[in-house]
């Protein structure tokens, strides 16, 4: 088998053995990424301001993100879910999770850093590239650049609701029984 084959048949194992719907994720995935520039600079300038509130409530709001994040619809109008998650995600932690499932896709054994850039250029960067530019900066052919990218916002919907959102409950839930002992 490929190696073109083989990351692709990991990442669905990945999905199954989570039992993570692989249609919702890549849907929810993909929305999230398309409001996530929008959604950081909404918050930029607040960032420090609101993770002060963050640690003076005690907490409370990564686990209503968290929540968030695992539940919402993907069906939802990308409007309204920018507003709620800048409203709701009144801190850092979008930018965290984001930014924690883009390293381990960076750090993903077959086409890490071909995703991470693809992901990078077309959702995170402050000035989007075009996807003629994207495709023009990793030398690839336009089939190639569609294929990776679904298989990229798939990988990046596994590293969020598979590891990330996972390991991030782990430690407020271990902070959460410290606080009350």
């Amino acid at each position: 088998m490929s190696t073109e084959k083989m990351a692709l048949v990991v990442l669905k194992r990945g999905l199954a053995s989570m039992r993570i719907d692989e249609e919702r994720v890549y849907h929810k995935t993909k929305l999230l990424l398309k409001i996530y520039r929008d959604v950081v600079w909404c918050i930029e300038d607040r960032v420090c301001e609101i993770e002060a509130e963050y640690y003076a409530m005690g907490g409370n709001r990564l686990a209503e993100a968290l929540d968030y994040l695992d539940d919402y619809d993907p069906n939802i109008n990308k409007k309204d879910l920018e507003e709620k998650l800048c409203s709701l995600l009144k801190s850092k932690w979008l930018i965290e999770i984001v930014d924690k499932a883009l390293l381990k896709i960076k750090n993903y054994p077959d086409y890490g850093d071909l995703y991470f850039n693809i992901l990078y250029k077309q959702y995170i960067v402050k000035y989007r590239y075009s996807e003629k530019e994207i495709i023009e900066s990793l030398n690839c052919e336009r089939t190639t650049f569609y294929k990776r990218k679904k298989e990229a916002i798939n990988l990046m919907g596994l590293a969020i609701w598979g590891y990330v959102i996972p390991a991030l409950r782990d430690i407020w839930q271990t902070e959460c029984e410290l606080n009350t002992n």
